[in-house]
């Protein structure tokens, strides 16, 4: 999972969009990597003299990670690589469990569709045997939103990606490498299984806790991982 060395990305490319997304690819690996720590700044008028680029395009560069969770920005304020407490992730679940919970219960009673939720849990499995593991976290945040997607309530699903987003980016940045045992990913994979059947059954109430008492195994199962630092070789 290599990425380009900094003094090359400004050669790459041409292109604003390619420039950008070459940057932020390179920051995400760092990221994940661990090079880039919890909670250590990403300084936009630093890497712009760094690379040669605009000072607008590593902005862009950070606003695409921004989105997918690996940082945070306050108002006017210096990018800082995503950091979680505990306290935070143990906060996060709590919450995951009523919106996802509820999700569940919409979705189970108005007896929707999941046909998408069945084609996301059968990328995740190719995900797992290829090995992929940044591949099957991405289809596993995928599958968590559209469930809430399902809901039809846009404001449902905004308050849950806003959620979800930096908690799965930080676990990523946790245990990418770190789980190991092919048991524990197809653990994984029968939890989601579950999920689906108890949509299935259109009963809002099983749906609904059955989705609760998953989320939180996930964070026990999850967090219960121990930290990645830094990846072997043959991952990079």
């Amino acid at each position: 999972m290599g990425t380009a060395p900094l003094t090359t990305i400004r050669h790459s490319q041409p292109d604003l969009l390619l420039v950008k997304d070459n940057l932020a690819a390179y920051f995400r690996q760092e990221i994940i990597s661990g090079r880039l720590a919890p909670g250590e700044k990403i300084v936009e008028v630093r890497y712009a003299k760094l690379l040669k680029l605009s000072q607008t395009s590593v902005r862009e560069a950070i606003n695409i990670l921004l989105a997918e969770g690996f940082v945070q920005k306050g108002s006017g304020r210096t990018a800082q690589v995503t950091l979680l407490s505990d306290e935070d992730i143990t906060h996060s679940y709590e919450l995951r469990a009523v919106l996802e919970g509820y999700c569940a219960r919409v979705v189970a009673q108005k007896k929707i569709d999941v046909s998408e939720l069945e084609q996301t849990l059968s990328d995740m499995r190719s995900a797992v045997e290829c090995h992929n593991l940044k591949a099957f976290f991405e289809r596993d945040l995928q599958f968590h939103l559209l469930l809430a997607e399902k809901t039809g309530n846009s404001m449902l699903v905004q308050a849950l990606k806003r959620i979800i987003a930096p908690l799965f980016a930080f676990v990523v940045m946790r245990v990418l490498g770190a789980r190991t045992q092919e048991n524990q990913w197809d653990r994984s994979l029968e939890q989601h299984r579950r999920i689906i059947d108890a949509l299935k059954t259109h009963d809002p109430v099983f749906a609904e806790r059955l989705v609760t008492q998953t989320v939180s195994t996930f964070l026990e199962e999850t967090w219960g991982a121990p930290p990645t630092i830094q990846q072997s070789s043959s991952e990079r």
